[in-house]
């Protein structure tokens, strides 16, 4: 009888300590989401630009609004490939901003149409980044963060 109870009581500890594994690992994933979403807040709550950067951004944005008045007008016959990656047939037939759209439609937040170009890179950039490590969690590709930033010099692509 007490060897049948010592038994239970092993048992029930065993069950007990791979429960409090579980709440460990999932506390550190709580504290991980919960760091950064911190760090994003900090970034979103920066101060406001200088008079400079305002007035840079400003013509940024009057010349952005002229360029896509004038692509409204550009065909884009050879879109098929872009840098050797095929494009689907129906995202080469959506104008700019039906583009846009899909982008709000996936992405987190809403917005995409607005934002500068260098920042869409950026975000691209970033998309495919995590795209790659996906891949190489699933083991279909080696991948490191650095891929692709250590090719060139910073020079290379200055217009």
């Amino acid at each position: 009888m007490k060897k049948r109870r010592q038994e239970n009581i092993d048992g029930i500890d065993h069950i007990f300590m791979e429960e409090m594994e579980e709440v460990s690992k999932d506390l550190k994933e709580i504290k991980h989401m919960v760091e950064r979403e911190e760090k994003m807040l900090a970034k979103q709550l920066k101060p406001i630009p200088s008079i400079t950067q305002r007035i840079l951004q400003g013509i940024l944005n009057v010349f952005g609004t002229i360029y896509v008045i004038i692509e409204q007008f550009v065909e884009y016959p050879d879109d098929d490939v872009i840098l050797g990656m095929e494009i689907d047939e129906d995202l080469q037939n959506m104008s700019r901003k039906n583009l846009c759209r899909y982008m709000d439609a996936v992405l987190p937040q809403r917005g995409f149409f607005d934002i500068q170009s260098t920042s869409k890179i950026r975000l691209g950039c970033q998309l495919l980044r995590e795209y790659r490590q996906l891949k190489a969690m699933s083991g279909d590709l080696r991948y490191t963060e650095t891929d692709g930033l250590e090719t060139g010099s910073p020079g290379d692509y200055d217009y």
